[in-house]
C-alpha cells in the first residue's frame, strides 16, 4: 500500500459538506469549526442537530434532499453541491452514515447514495471521505490531538494515520505519543512562535519602512519579507536571529522552552544580534549573568512522601529523592527520618521550622526558598507528608509557582487517611459495614472550629488533625442538641467504635480503639503523655467489620432490626472484651520482608530509629531534622 500524503489544511473561508447522523457527524462538525471552516450538514437523523452547538453555515434535512430514497438522487446531490460550492469554497465532503456496524437496507441505501456522490465529487475535483469505505475515500481523518498551552489551546497538533488499516490502534498510538511528551510541550511551541515573531519584527532599530505591530501574527501580510525590509542591511541580522532560534529549538529541553519569559526571549535575541553585528559581549552588562545563558529556569516537584514507611514511597518519589540531579530538598517536619535518610548527604536538605504559632510563617519561608532556587535553575523537591493535596497545603504552593511563572509538577503520595486504617487491617469501606466514607479535619484555619459529619450507619468518618482536640470532637459527635455549625446530621450513639491511629506505617505505629463514650478516658489512663503525632481518628462500624467470622460482621444487615441498639452493643462488647478497649502496636509481620526490598540508605546518612523525644537523629551539625517536638 502506498503511503498517504499528510497535509495540514487551512479552512478559513472554506466549507465542508457533512452527511450523516450523530455522534460521528458531530465530531466532524467540531473538527471543522475548530479549524475555522464552515460546516454544511445534511442530517439523516431528524433530532441529531441538537447535539451540535455553534455556528453552522447551512443545515439540510434528509427528507428534503431525498424525498424518494429509491429514486435517482444525482440531481439532488448536484443541486446541493452547487448551492454550497460558491466560488470554489467547498473543500471536501464527509459521509458518516456508512459505518460497518450498520447492516440491512439503511447501509445499502447509504452506499448507493455514496456511489452517486463519489462520481459527482470526482467530476468536480472535490475530495470525499466515506466512513468504513476506503475504496470511495480520497482522504482519511487521522487520530489527532491538540495540545494545551496553559488555559488555552496551543498551535501544536499531532496526528497518526494508519491508512485505513487500524483506526482504533491509531488512537492508542496517539495516546502513547501524547504521554511520552512533556505536559507543557504546547507552551514550548507558543514560546518559540513568539520568539520567531520578535525576531522578524526586530529588537534592534530597523530601517524597514513598514515594521509590523507587535500583535501581528507571523502569517500576516505585514510580516512579508518586503514589508519587513528584508532587502535592507538588517537582513543579515534577522537571518542570524532565526538561525539562533533554530538552534534553540533543536537542542534545548522542551520544558526549558516552555518556561521562557518575554525578558529571557529578548535577552536571547539580543545575544544573537550582538554576535551578528560583531559587537563586544560586554555591550550588555546583563548578558554574562543571564540565567537563560547560564542555566534555564529550574523546576519544582511537589512530592508526597506517603504515610511514613520508605517502602510506601512511589517509584517517582524515591527516584527524585535519591537522584544526584536534585539540587535541593525542602521537607515538612513530619517526614520520618527513614525517608530523609534516602537523600544523599551531598543534597542540601531544609526542614520546615513549623511549631505552634509559626505554621504560616514556616510555610511562607519554604515557598520563598523553593521559588528562589528554581529561579536560579535548580531542581527543587518540596517533600510533603502523605499526599500534597490532602490537608497538605499543596494547593497554595502550586498557585505560588504558577503566579511566579515557575514550572511545578505535583506527584501524589499515599495518604495516611486511607493507609493508616489499612495498616491495622481496618478497611475504610467494607461491603456489609461501610458503603461510604467522609474525610474532614478536626481544626480549621487559624485554629477555628469546623463542622463534623453526623451519624450515618454505613459511613466511615476519618478525621485528620483532630486528636489534639479529642474531647471536644467526641462531645460534638455525641451531644444531641449541638449547634448545626458544629455538626451536620444526627448524633452518634455513645457506644460507637472509634480508634486513634498514631504514626501509621512507622515501626512504632499504634492504634488505640474503644467507644466514643470511653476513648478520652482510655487515652488519659493508658497514654499519660497523649497520642503521638502524626495521628488520626476513625469512627465507624468498619472498625470491627473484619473482627468476626464473616466480612461486614452483619452491621448493615441489622440496620432494620427493632433491637438494633442491643445488637450493636453486644457486637462492640465481643470486639473490645471486658477491658472496653484494645491497643495494637507495631508493623504487620510481612513488613519485615518488605524492608529487605527497600533500597538501603546511603552509608553516609543516619538511618536509625527516632529517639525518645520523637526527633530524627542529626543529619547535619547545623541543620534541624524531621520529627516532632516533645509534647507536640
Amino acid at each position: 500500500m502506498a503511503a498517504s500524503l499528510i497535509l495540514a489544511h487551512r479552512l478559513e473561508g472554506r466549507r465542508v459538506l457533512i452527511v450523516g447522523d450523530r455522534p460521528s457527524a458531530c465530531a466532524r462538525v467540531k473538527a471543522v469549526r475548530e479549524a475555522g471552516g464552515e460546516p454544511v450538514i445534511v442530517w439523516l437523523d431528524a433530532a441529531a442537530h441538537t447535539c451540535c452547538e455553534g455556528p453552522i453555515h447551512k443545515v439540510v434535512e434528509s427528507h428534503v434532499l431525498f424525498p424518494d430514497a429509491a429514486g435517482d438522487v444525482e440531481d439532488a446531490w448536484a443541486a446541493l453541491v452547487d448551492s454550497v460550492d460558491v466560488d470554489g469554497s467547498l473543500m471536501c465532503v464527509c459521509v458518516t452514515d456508512t459505518q460497518a456496524k450498520r447492516i440491512g437496507e439503511r447501509r445499502e441505501a447509504a452506499l448507493r447514495r455514496c456511489q452517486v456522490l463519489a462520481t459527482l465529487c470526482k467530476r468536480r475535483r472535490i475530495l470525499l471521505n466515506v466512513t468504513d469505505e476506503p475504496r470511495l475515500c480520497d482522504f482519511s481523518f487521522p487520530a489527532t490531538h491538540r495540545f494545551a498551552a496553559g488555559d488555552e489551546q496551543s498551535s501544536l497538533q499531532v496526528s497518526v494515520a494508519t491508512n485505513g488499516r487500524g483506526c482504533r490502534l491509531a488512537g492508542r498510538i496517539r495516546r502513547q505519543i501524547i504521554e511520552s511528551l512533556p505536559a507543557d510541550v504546547g507552551l514550548a511551541v507558543e514560546r518559540i512562535g513568539e520568539m520567531r515573531r520578535m525576531a522578524r519584527l526586530g529588537t534592534v532599530p530597523c530601517n524597514a519602512p513598514n515594521d509590523a505591530p507587535e500583535d501581528c501574527h507571523e502569517d500576516d501580510p505585514r510580516m512579508s519579507d518586503a514589508a519587513l525590509g528584508y532587502a535592507s542591511p538588517e537582513f543579515d541580522v534577522r537571518q542570524r536571529r532565526m538561525q539562533w532560534i533554530a538552534q534553540i529549538s533543536e537542542y534545548w529541553p522542551l520544558e526549558s522552552l516552555a518556561s521562557l519569559t518575554k525578558e529571557q526571549m529578548t535577552e536571547l535575541l539580543n545575544t544573537a544580534e550582538d554576535n551578528a553585528a560583531g559587537l563586544p559581549k560586554t555591550k550588555r552588562a546583563k548578558t554574562e549573568s543571564s540565567p537563560v545563558q547560564s542555566k534555564s529556569m529550574g523546576h519544582i516537584f511537589l512530592l508526597g512522601a506517603g504515610p511514613g514507611h520508605p517502602g510506601l514511597l512511589t517509584v517517582a518519589a524515591h527516584s527524585l529523592l535519591t537522584s544526584p540531579n536534585t539540587d535541593l530538598v525542602l521537607s515538612d517536619k513530619l517526614v520520618p527520618a527513614q525517608v530523609l535518610a534516602l537523600i544523599p548527604r551531598a543534597t542540601p536538605l531544609v526542614i520546615a521550622k513549623k511549631f505552634p504559632g509559626n505554621a504560616d510563617g514556616a510555610q511562607s519561608e519554604l515557598i520563598a526558598q523553593a521559588l528562589e532556587a528554581a529561579r536560579q535553575g535548580k531542581v527543587v523537591v518540596r517533600l510533603k507528608q502523605g499526599d500534597p493535596f490532602v490537608y497538605g497545603r499543596g494547593g497554595e504552593e502550586l498557585l505560588a509557582c504558577k503566579n511566579a511563572g515557575i514550572p511545578c509538577t505535583v506527584l501524589p503520595g499515599i495518604s495516611s487517611a486511607l493507609a493508616g486504617p489499612l495498616m491495622f487491617d481496618v478497611p475504610v469501606t467494607q461491603r456489609g459495614a461501610s458503603d461510604s466514607l467522609a474525610l474532614c479535619t478536626g481544626v480549621g484555619r487559624g485554629g477555628s472550629r469546623v463542622s463534623l459529619y453526623g451519624y450515618e450507619r454505613g459511613r466511615t468518618l476519618l478525621i485528620l488533625m483532630g486528636v489534639a482536640r479529642l474531647r471536644a470532637v467526641v462531645e460534638t459527635l455525641v451531644t444531641p442538641d449541638v449547634d448545626a455549625a458544629a455538626r451536620s446530621g444526627a448524633p452518634y450513639p455513645p457506644y460507637m467504635p472509634i480508634a486513634v491511629i498514631e504514626r501509621a506505617s512507622s515501626s512504632d505505629q499504634r492504634m488505640i480503639a474503644s467507644t466514643l463514650d470511653r476513648i478520652v478516658e482510655v487515652i488519659e489512663e493508658r497514654l499519660p503523655d497523649g497520642p503521638r503525632p502524626p495521628s488520626m481518628l476513625i469512627v465507624g462500624w468498619t472498625l470491627l467489620s473484619l473482627a468476626g467470622e464473616r466480612a461486614g460482621n452483619g452491621v448493615l444487615d441489622d440496620a432494620s432490626s427493632e433491637n438494633v441498639a442491643q445488637l450493636d452493643q453486644e457486637r462492640v462488647r465481643r470486639w473490645l472484651g471486658n477491658d472496653g478497649y484494645r491497643i495494637t502496636e507495631g508493623l504487620p509481620a510481612g513488613f519485615a520482608s518488605l524492608d529487605a526490598l527497600v533500597p538501603a540508605a546511603s552509608t553516609d546518612t543516619h538511618a536509625v530509629p527516632r529517639d525518645a523525644s520523637g526527633w530524627a537523629p542529626p543529619r547535619y551539625s547545623d541543620r534541624p531534622t524531621g520529627g516532632w517536638t516533645p509534647g507536640e
